[in-house]
């Protein structure tokens, strides 16, 4: 069995931040993080679109940040979009004015970030957590552990941690993000949240220019199971609407099984706390955090 005093569940921005060297991090593969991006050619483009409310962390980030001007527009019924996304006063997903963006793609300087770590890593799906031996089973070998700090998604860690009462009380709301370069004559920075009865797309994000063409994220969030067909279907809706013209030159999907969480945390985080557990950053606190105030957290 392999020996670390410290062990951080989830390869996450709050783990890269904290680990040190002897630590060890855990995850199910290396692009496990949603600030990994996807890799195309020698760069890569962003899994999701950042934008913040403010610049924060300049120190331990080492991002460099742009303003952005982003605007808001509704096309169909403002109800529909609220049937789609609920209440989006509480996520930047529905802010506009001025934001600001990482000034290259955050995956790049993510990646750095973790090139930069001197801690251990384990690529291995997790088959369970023993709080109270203080062990956690992978696929491909066993860790002990002193302390033990999770960023992996609170209801997920909760049900390998055994503790399945106090999952019980959380619930979470998933999305599909298709990440696509095209041409398209959306410009700047914008965000269209789509209220037509009888389509799929939710919300269509124009963030950024890339060597191929314009970089464009849209989030559906889903009622039902994910469908194997559902990105061709929206990619046909973009040109629908118009926002997507001649072919597309780079796709890819995420499945974003906790887009949104539901159920109040504290009575769960208070238990692990007991055990001696953290549990951090957006996933593991379950809270609607952006990147400053997890940053700032640390």
């Amino acid at each position: 069995m392999r020996e670390a005093r410290r062990v951080f569940l989830g390869d996450s921005l709050t783990s890269n931040l904290l680990a040190r060297e002897g630590d060890l991090v855990v995850d199910f593969w290396e692009g496990g993080s949603d600030l990994y991006g996807w890799s195309l050619g020698s760069y890569c483009v962003d899994r999701v679109p950042l934008f913040l409310r403010r610049r924060c962390c300049l120190g331990a980030l080492k991002w460099d940040f742009l303003e952005a001007d982003v605007s808001v527009s509704v096309e169909g019924l403002e109800r529909v979009v609220a049937e789609k996304f609920g209440d989006l006063s509480t996520t930047v997903v529905g802010s506009g004015g001025r934001l600001y963006i990482p000034a290259k793609p955050a995956c790049s300087y993510f990646r750095r970030l973790r090139s930069e770590s001197r801690a251990r890593r384990l690529y291995s799906p997790i088959v369970r957590v023993d709080l109270e031996l203080k062990e956690v089973a992978t696929y491909h070998a066993k860790v002990g552990f002193s302390e033990l700090i999770n960023t992996l998604p609170l209801h997920y860690f909760l049900l390998k941690s055994g503790l399945r009462s106090l999952a019980e009380g959380l619930g979470y709301g998933s999305a599909h993000v298709l990440t696509l370069v095209a041409e398209s004559p959306l410009k700047g920075f914008s965000k269209l949240f789509v209220g037509h009865r009888g389509y799929l797309t939710g919300c269509v994000i124009s963030y950024r220019e890339e060597p191929l063409g314009r970089l464009i994220h849209v989030i559906t969030p889903l009622r039902g199971e994910y469908r194997e067909d559902l990105a061709a279907k929206v990619v046909g809706e973009l040109k629908r609407l118009k926002v997507v013209s001649g072919s597309v030159r780079f796709v890819r999907t995420f499945y974003a099984k906790y887009f949104r969480f539901h159920g109040d945390p504290r009575g769960a985080l208070e238990e692990l706390r007991k055990y001696g557990v953290l549990s951090v950053g957006r996933y593991g606190s379950w809270s609607e955090l952006d990147l400053c105030a997890i940053c700032e957290a640390l």
